[in-house]
């Protein structure tokens, strides 16, 4: 099994890798930098581009049975226009010509799903977000939508905010207002859940939030 993953050079691309790793994957990850990945650089494929790549987005994804993104906004001050949306349309283009099938992306409860009920916590918490990273804001709500309509079999797994920690396997799972979601989520929970899903059928097509339980 082969895992192509995206927005792997950050602490929480660290978290997936050795997750993913641990539990005997192949991996190929793409990175602008591949310094940051020279930990690595022995035990998982690195495709060195940028989001507007596609011939390098194709080499990522070339063998994969799955594509994990963890891409997002970067900066809350960004001034470009929908970055990761235009980045992770390329993406499905390119899983649609590969022929794969299963894509596993992060969000944030910005990202509303009709199961969700109103949840005063995270409605203020993503109001406050949109206020200061309008951008950033819009671009995470586009791209869950481009994910939505795509053909995949894609799960959206909505985030809150999250903190350096190991996978403790208390989370909980569901929908904000319906379900206890809390705040937080360790790095380590998040990469279990997201390496979880590359096998799991329990949310495909579905966006749940997920949060550490205590």
């Amino acid at each position: 099994m082969k895992i192509a993953l995206f927005g792997g050079t950050g602490p929480t691309g660290r978290h997936i890798i050795e997750t993913a790793l641990a539990r005997g994957y192949a991996l190929s990850v793409f990175a602008r930098d591949p310094a940051k990945l020279a930990a690595f650089a022995d035990r998982v494929e690195i495709v060195v581009g940028d989001l507007s790549n596609r011939d390098a987005i194709k080499a990522c994804i070339t063998g994969a049975d799955a594509v994990i993104s963890a891409l997002g906004p970067n900066s809350l001050s960004a001034r470009e226009k929908r970055p990761i949306m235009r980045g992770v349309a390329t993406i499905i283009s390119v899983m649609e010509e590969l022929h794969v099938r299963r894509l596993i992306q992060v969000s944030t409860p910005a990202c509303r799903d009709p199961k969700d009920g109103f949840d005063l916590p995270s409605r203020a918490s993503v109001l406050l977000f949109r206020l200061i990273a309008r951008n950033a804001s819009d671009d995470i709500r586009a791209t869950a939508e481009l994910v939505r309509s795509s053909s995949r079999d894609w799960t959206l797994v909505r985030i809150p905010n999250l903190h350096d920690g190991a996978a403790t396997g208390r989370i909980a799972i569901g929908w904000y207002g319906r379900t206890k979601l809390g705040m937080k989520l360790s790095r380590g929970n998040l990469a279990k859940f997201l390496v979880d899903q590359v096998t799991a059928t329990d949310h495909l097509r579905a966006a749940p939030g997920i949060a550490d339980r205590r």
